[in-house]
């Protein structure tokens, strides 16, 4: 494995999880310079690795690509004795243990709390579930789209005359992974301080409510809550998609001050102080007053004519980009925001950067390395593990 660096090396961490979640958290902590094994199902694998198509090779979809850089994959079968016996070796000298199974299934396998501070009472197990341990649905499985659903926020996701819409990545997964992220590092500071440290907890459930922002005061204060209403923002006008001449572009007029300017770009000086538009309150009390205005006014501009009129007048807009624009955007080029890493079957596949990127040392790449084959470093970690070339099965050999 190519020398670690940043502020995590040294750190090292087990992932027994597959999905997005629990691999979108250890993901992290790679790209920070932690050395992770991906834990995988002999045979099978994460089930993510069959998410497509498209794929790179077999077992290796686009989904899989990802969120799985800068980690090594390892074949155990847990329900074997030699399997626990590799992923006791591995947890011993661990940091961070990050699982995702439904309550109670690492229990099962022989790996209970108890067993885990045995093994290295300097472990930290991170749960990433649908539900949390306890209560009435601790029991159930869960995606995703579960909780988008269940959470309430395809009630408010797309148009009034439509059917409910998911959002087009898993929102809540990788939000569960930055929450798990954070807590890990909160009580590794605690282990560090010399303090006792407890086992972090997230599930997708918690992890959706908290997003929900100002809906739930909404539904306190009005006693109900609107429904969906496209890009348009329920309290601000005008924030949302409109379009141009020969696309759209996204507008976002939050304040009085960004209101005046606006206003100054599309010379609409009269609009700016009449009273039904003065104010957000007002705006949004006139929403379709506002729109009749300045609506044939964009429609008359190309999307790069209103984007570099508002930007210029410092009003926040954008334009509605594709997927395919990305890789050519000025700003995602010069950030580097894209990354190119090779995938197993000798193709190369773009992938999303990292935010953390500045932390890195100066000349460190974000992606070590690229998302692993499916055992890919079973052999290399098994014999730094038992110290011999002669391992112990961690498979059932295949049938005939």
């Amino acid at each position: 494995m190519p020398p670690s660096a940043g502020p995590l090396s040294g750190l090292r961490v087990v992932e027994v999880a597959q999905g997005i979640a629990g691999p979108f958290f250890a993901m992290v902590l790679g790209d920070l310079g932690a050395d992770v094994v991906k834990v995988e199902i002999p045979k099978v694998g994460d089930l993510a690795r069959g998410w497509g198509p498209p794929f790179s090779s077999p077992r290796n979809s686009a989904y899989f690509l990802s969120v799985n850089r800068n980690k090594r994959s390892v074949e155990l079968d847990l329900k074997s004795p030699e399997g626990a016996d590799a992923l006791r070796r591995l947890l011993k000298d661990a940091d961070i243990l990050v699982e995702n199974f439904r309550p109670g299934t690492l229990e099962d396998l022989g790996f209970s709390p108890g067993v885990l501070q045995s093994i290295n009472p300097r472990l930290l197990r991170v749960s990433i579930t649908g539900y949390g341990p306890e209560g009435p649905s601790r029991n159930d499985p869960s995606f995703d789209l579960i909780a988008q659903a269940r959470s309430g926020l395809m009630s408010v996701t797309g148009t009034t005359d439509g059917e409910p819409i998911r959002v087009g990545i898993a929102l809540f997964d990788l939000a569960a992974g930055l929450y798990a992220v954070i807590g890990a590092l909160t009580e590794l500071r605690e282990r560090e301080a010399g303090r006792p440290f407890r086992a972090v907890e997230v599930n997708l459930l918690d992890t959706s409510v908290s997003m929900l922002t100002h809906w739930l005061p909404i539904l306190s204060l009005e006693g109900h809550v609107p429904g969906p209403s496209g890009t348009a923002h329920p309290l601000i006008v005008p924030y949302q998609v409109l379009p141009t001449r020969d696309g759209f572009v996204a507008l976002g007029v939050s304040t009085d001050i960004l209101w005046h300017r606006f206003c100054e770009v599309l010379g609409l000086q009269t609009m700016e102080k009449d009273p039904r538009f003065v104010t957000n309150a007002a705006r949004v009390a006139h929403r379709q007053e506002v729109l009749d205005r300045i609506l044939p006014i964009l429609r008359s501009w190309s999307t790069l004519q209103a984007v570099g009129e508002l930007n210029r007048g410092g009003v926040p807009c954008g334009p509605l980009s594709r997927i395919e624009d990305l890789p050519t955007d000025p700003q995602i080029v010069f950030n580097h925001s894209i990354l190119t890493v090779p995938a197993p079957g000798g193709r190369s596949v773009l992938v999303g950067g990292s935010p953390l990127a500045s932390l890195l040392p100066e000349g460190s790449p974000v992606a070590r390395l690229p998302p692993p084959d499916l055992g890919e470093h079973t052999k290399e970690v098994l014999q730094a593990l038992f110290g011999r070339t002669n391992l112990p099965p961690t498979s059932p050999e295949p049938g005939p």
